[in-house]
């Protein structure tokens, strides 16, 4: 059955109060970027990029412990896995239209701060039906190669996303205690402890830290925004459902790359071609005009 919102479509800029809130809590839900139509040409676009990607070698498992081959976690039980796309934008016009979203864009500028925002990544996600894929606690600045956490993340929904299929679920005011270590995603299991010494505590339960815990209920083609430094988490998909995503990835322009000196990443320095101590630039972080 394809799934449809009553949501109208929003391009206004945010409201103070929705910036102050994205402050206070680390994420907001600003409404519906994308029309029933979009998404599915969307979901189409991803599914075609998704065979080409598999069969070049560029389709990812997030569960797949071979991920994160120096650290010692068990790996997940076989039927659970996260399914993963990077950059699509790089090699695919089409998805690029929807990544350069203008709308999305100015939001990001408005919550960072910044007068230009570019663009640090895109993924496509999907949890399959009654495909397990549980990931852990986590935040997402510890797996950038960038100075500081001036970036966020916009997650649009290209299905219904609730409890029941995974949805996403946030600790509020948990980006305001700071940078803690990765961790493995399908056990939680910290790493890059020796790396940065100066973060010494991995994420722990936000129920034992005293936060509340909240479901990221969305709509088809809303999106959620949250900052780099919220503790994030997902369940299984216990439905007949999928739970596909895009996420968008923005960092504010003059953000410093650091490199494999603080994370490996995609794509090696050499290829990002910014030197240690730089601002993000080049081919694969552009601006996006709003």
């Amino acid at each position: 059955m394809v799934q449809r919102s009553s949501l109208a479509k929003r391009s206004n800029s945010l409201e103070a109060s929705e910036i102050c809130q994205f402050y206070e809590f680390g994420y907001i839900r600003p409404g519906r970027v994308f029309d029933d139509e979009e998404v599915g040409i969307l979901k189409s676009l991803i599914a075609n990029a998704a065979l080409r990607e598999q069969s070049e070698g560029r389709r990812y498992d997030l569960l797949d412990p071979c991920l994160w081959p120096d650290v010692d976690a068990p790996p997940p039980p076989e039927e659970e896995s996260v399914d993963f796309l990077f950059n699509l934008w790089l090699e695919y016009p089409g998805i690029r239209d929807f990544v350069f979203n203008p709308t999305l864009a100015r939001w990001a500028s408005q919550l960072l701060g910044a007068t230009e925002v570019r663009l640090l990544e895109d993924n496509a996600v999907d949890k399959a039906p009654m495909s397990g894929g549980d990931l852990k606690w986590h935040q997402d600045f510890p797996y950038w190669p960038l100075a500081q956490p001036n970036a966020l993340t916009a997650w649009i929904a290209l299905d219904a996303a609730d409890e029941e299929n995974g949805a996403m679920r946030v600790a509020p005011g948990s980006h305001l205690t700071g940078e803690r270590l990765p961790v493995v995603f399908s056990s939680g299991t910290p790493y890059l402890a020796e790396k940065r010494p100066s973060v010494v505590k991995p994420i722990d339960s936000p129920e034992a830290q005293g936060f509340d815990v909240r479901t990221v209920n969305l709509d088809v083609g809303e999106v959620s925004m949250h900052s780099s430094l919220l503790w994030h988490a997902s369940g299984a998909n216990n439905s007949t459902r999928h739970r596909r995503a895009l996420i968008v990835r923005y960092a504010a322009n003059g953000t410093i790359w650091l490199g494999s000196q603080r994370y490996e990443y995609n794509y090696s320095d050499e290829e990002v071609g910014i030197a240690v101590g730089e601002p993000l630039g080049g081919k694969y972080f552009p601006i996006i005009p709003f």
